[in-house]
């Protein structure tokens, strides 16, 4: 390594920037000595060997004894966790993933937390519910999932997290989802500090590709050269921060929707099945939150109001009536129940509106294609397609749980509704964020990635996003909250078939 690179180790995790990984003008020893000799790994392919052997590849500019992990986001430290000696590249600054800002909610059912409520939750019912909380039945691999979601929950909480339950599904009103310490940045730095010795991690280091030789997986290109290896865990994460992917996956190219992502999104490992033949399912299956997105604002984008306030709307679909809790918006099952009406419009009176937005926005409120007012609620009605009488009976009962602090029928708090009765009817549609991936690369049960044909590519596996969550289709049609015990269920999976076959 140069002397000019710059290097940070932190808990055996390496800075390593731009330049860092120059190519030696000689191969490393265990390379140089497979050149006419024997393979640079004992578990390496014979016909691998064989080729680099006969030269009839590029040499490597290192070769890992150790597999090789694309990604530090939560599936691939997990992975790395349970492999006990691997190479981590992460192409980030830092590790984490998406995890980095997300709240880092996890799934599981008959918890120690859930007891504590009086709860008595188990795989079984969790099952049951599963159409309903993710539009398709349980697979095999959603029952697998769903059995090892409390030893997920007893291994993190003795690496020192605790759990808490506040927001139960809004649906079944049941609470399994479980907010660890710290949220997703608290569970990161819980996998960080319980990484083994034998784990490097490498920032700063992106993966451009994969390498093959004969049909079996034997390592990585970087910017520096191709690393070469006989294990290679693709943990890159899904697509969702990329708008040709979720367009062509979802038909998503007109309306008001928007990405929510940042880190481990870019698509990487749906690019390198399309170079390498690499098989993939469920790609439209991906975790929707349905969001208040109102009228376009000046630099083009849709407006979205803060999700985190007062929610002075409430939503109906074609017949005009109410249909769900509209606090809930952080739900992937409310974007199924949304998805599953044509015709969905957020009701609110432009008054309500006003004031829970910043002054300079209120101009902005204005009669558009996205955005409807009129003179009362029958008119409205009218213009946006839906049941006069139902939307007028919708709107009196919503503003009577506001002034009377009545119950609401979805669970809603009646301090929640501040829509201002007499004002100026309005209705806009609610718009959509693309938040993570139930579809990816098409692997078997314990994380094989196949190629386009259904066969198994020696050498290669996936897990977390990159994998579908796990099993492409675990996680029904639209996916489940709370799906990030799922991510660290795969990297744990596969690591031990990993192990179990090395």
């Amino acid at each position: 390594m140069s002397s000019e690179c710059q290097v940070r180790d932190t808990h055996r995790v390496i800075l390593v920037l731009s330049g860092c990984l120059s190519a030696p003008t000689e191969p490393e020893a265990p390379l140089s000595a497979a050149v006419g000799g024997p393979a640079p790994h004992a578990s390496v392919a014979t016909d691998t060997a064989d080729a680099l052997a006969a030269g009839a590849v590029e040499l490597p500019i290192r070769w890992s004894d150790v597999p090789i992990v694309v990604g530090a986001g939560p599936s691939g430290l997990a992975a790395a966790m349970d492999l006990g000696d691997a190479l981590v590249l992460e192409s980030a600054d830092a590790v984490g993933g998406r995890a980095r800002w997300a709240g880092g909610f996890l799934f599981m059912v008959g918890t120690e937390e859930q007891a504590s409520f009086g709860s008595m939750d188990t795989p079984e019912l969790a099952a049951a519910d599963w159409e309903a909380l993710t539009g398709a039945p349980p697979t095999d691999a959603t029952r697998t999932f769903l059995a090892a979601t409390d030893g997920i929950r007893d291994r993190l909480a003795g690496m020192g997290l605790a759990f808490r339950l506040d927001r139960p599904e809004p649906v079944t009103r049941l609470l399994r989802e479980h907010a660890p310490t710290g949220g997703g940045p608290g569970l990161i730095a819980a996998l960080v500090d319980h990484l083994p010795e034998g784990v490097e991690v490498r920032l700063s280091t992106p993966v451009r590709g994969l390498v093959f030789v004969d049909g079996v997986a034997a390592g990585v290109r970087t910017d520096e050269g191709w690393i070469g290896a006989d294990t290679v865990v693709i943990a890159s994460g899904g697509f969702v921060d990329r708008a040709d992917l979720v367009e062509l996956h979802t038909g998503w190219a007109d309306g008001a929707w928007r990405l929510g992502s940042d880190y481990g999104a870019d698509g990487a490992a749906i690019d390198w099945a399309a170079e390498s033949g690499l098989g993939t399912s469920t790609l439209e299956a991906l975790g929707v939150y349905r969001d208040v997105i109102g009228v376009p604002g000046a630099d083009g984008d849709a407006m979205r109001f803060d999700s985190a306030m007062v929610y002075p709307w409430v939503w109906v679909d074609s017949t005009g009536t109410r249909f769900v809790d509209e606090s809930a918006t952080w739900s992937v099952l409310l974007s199924g129940l949304a998805n599953s009406r044509p015709n969905v419009w957020a009701v609110t009176t432009k008054e309500s509106v006003a004031a829970h937005v910043a002054d300079e926005d209120i101009p902005l409120l204005v009669e558009g294609e996205s955005w409807r007012c009129a003179s009362d609620w029958t008119a409205l009605a009218d213009d946006i397609g839906v049941d006069p009488t139902a939307l007028t009976d919708t709107m009196m009962g919503v503003f009577s749980i506001g002034a009377r602090s009545m119950a609401d029928p979805f669970g809603r708090g009646p301090s929640t509704f501040a829509v201002a009765d007499g004002g100026t009817p309005c209705a806009f549609r609610p718009g959509s964020i693309a938040a993570k991936n139930f579809g990816g690369l098409a692997v078997d049960a314990d994380g094989r990635v196949l190629d386009a044909a259904g066969g198994v590519v020696p050498g290669l596996w996936a897990v977390g996003e990159a994998a579908g969550m796990g099993v492409p289709g675990m996680g029904g049609a639209w996916g489940f909250d709370g799906s990030l015990s799922a991510v660290l269920w795969s990297g744990w999976r596969t690591a031990a078939a990993i192990r179990a076959e090395r």
